[in-house]
């Protein structure tokens, strides 16, 4: 019967101790949710929440790599302009002034004649001359070599624009892996901030339970400690948070200092998937293997080019001169009189029969180097879609395990915490219990988020990235 009461009265004292301490407690919290709500409504001004999709159209608006491969994809339009621009004939137009110096007069003796004639009579002194020219010349047979070249420079232009698309699906990835982080540590930092008001609220019971000998000076010792250890991992998420949303910042062009407030929906949206087969056939949709492809053909256009040296060429060209004087009229008048001419031109290289060869040998190389690379491409595209699918398939079993982690995690701390308010656990127990229950919480974001991105990781590396 005495140790029937004795329990009673320790029960009822605990639970008067415990009703104490949760008031206590309470008018804290309540005291900090007001300070904290007043530096939430101060910061919250400089937060901007964004989608997943609408960080990517901004990151890839104010990506600095894509602006560089976008003027690498204009340069080879130009040039391709410029390419097909000399088929046009060239048309030159030219007009001209010469002063000469004056010579002095000879004379000549004609026999018959009793007087000198002046060389004046026959070819006179015209100081001033004037020149209007035009003429027109077009290379009418090259050896097919602006055709050839016309078409390395196509195949070039589109490697570049293939090239700029996956530059855009990698900026987009990069921006997806630094948002999916940010939503891990954010919801980190909830889970911890959470455990750190759990576990300040045994702190302020063991406090009291020591005071009044119901609990000893280390088990206060250790639940602080517990405190401190939360409180130190909310320090390194705090730290990890600004890192990220910094690097978001600069990647997006937004003021440093924004807060970036992510979107959930955007990642833990339920993902449609096909099978492996269908990833593994869709490889030849990727922009880099696209862009390989072009370079392929660039470089066998090349060979063509460079055996065109072995065919004549032919020119044509007219000349129109309206001159003054015009030399080829004689006498010389003092007049504008106009000429013209016109003509053709067969050209043979002769060292272009030593040469060709070492050039097309070269070019050759070049094609088999594309060719080669194109391959091996292919060849690890195929892997990395087989690896990404395998990794995202893990990654949905392991939210599985995470969430039967969760459930057991916080039905040992109700049996913890109900043994522990029993007097049947000891502090220790119900410490551990509030550890594993924080790693399972945090374990289940991680792996939500890592599936997403090895989602669309699988996606990149099959050529059908998207975040829709």
């Amino acid at each position: 019967m005495i140790l029937k009461k004795l329990v009673t009265t320790t029960k009822n004292k605990k639970q008067k101790l415990r009703y104490t301490a949760e008031n206590k407690h309470l008018s804290v919290l309540f005291i900090g949710l007001l300070i904290s709500s007043t530096i939430f409504a101060a910061d919250s001004l400089n937060v901007k929440t964004l989608s997943l999709d609408s960080a990517i159209s901004m990151g890839l608006l104010h990506s600095r790599q894509l602006q560089y491969s976008t003027a690498r994809v204009n340069e080879s339009k130009s040039s391709l302009k410029d390419l097909n621009n000399r088929i046009v004939p060239d048309v030159d137009l030219g007009v001209g002034y010469q002063r000469v110096s004056d010579i002095p007069t000879e004379y000549f003796n004609i026999p018959g004649i009793p007087f000198e004639i002046p060389s004046t009579a026959f070819f006179p002194v015209i100081l001033n001359n004037y020149s209007a020219t035009a003429s027109v010349s077009e290379n009418v047979f090259n050896g097919f070599q602006w055709k050839y070249a016309v078409q390395n420079m196509q195949f070039a232009e589109k490697g570049a624009e293939f090239s700029l698309e996956d530059q855009k699906n990698n900026v987009s990835l990069t921006i997806t892996m630094e948002y999916i982080n940010l939503f891990k540590l954010q919801r980190a930092h909830d889970a911890v901030e959470e455990n750190i008001k759990q576990i300040s609220a045994h702190v302020d019971e063991v406090t009291d339970f020591t005071k009044h000998g119901l609990a000893t000076q280390n088990d206060l010792l250790r639940t602080q400690l517990q405190l401190s250890n939360a409180q130190l991992s909310e320090i390194d998420i705090k730290s990890q948070i600004q890192t990220e949303s910094f690097n978001l910042d600069v990647m997006l062009g937004l003021p440093e200092g924004t807060g970036i407030g992510v979107d959930s929906n955007s990642i833990l949206t339920n993902k449609s998937v096909q099978g492996l087969p269908f990833y593994l056939n869709n490889v030849q949709n990727r922009n880099d293997l696209k862009a390989a492809d072009m370079q392929e053909k660039a470089a066998d256009a090349l060979i063509s080019e460079t055996k065109s040296s072995l065919y004549p060429h032919l020119t044509i060209g007219a000349d129109y001169d309206y001159l003054r004087p015009n030399p080829r009229i004689v006498p010389p008048l003092d007049q504008f009189q106009p000429t013209w001419d016109i003509g053709f031109k067969i050209s043979y290289s002769l060292t272009g029969l030593y040469d060709n060869k070492t050039k097309t040998d070269v070019s050759r190389a070049r094609y088999a180097e594309a060719a080669a690379q194109y391959d091996d491409l292919s060849d690890n595209a195929r892997m990395e879609v087989n690896r990404d699918y395998l990794q995202y398939k893990e990654s949905l079993e392991k939210i599985d395990v995470a969430e039967k982690t969760l459930t057991q995690a916080e039905e040992n701390y109700k049996i913890v915490k109900s043994k522990y308010d029993n007097h049947i656990a000891l502090l220790t127990d119900l410490l551990d219990a509030d550890n594993y229950l924080l790693n399972a919480r945090i374990n289940l974001i991680s792996s939500k988020a890592d599936a997403t991105l090895a989602y669309y990781s699988m996606l990149k590396s099959a050529g059908a990235f998207t975040t829709k």
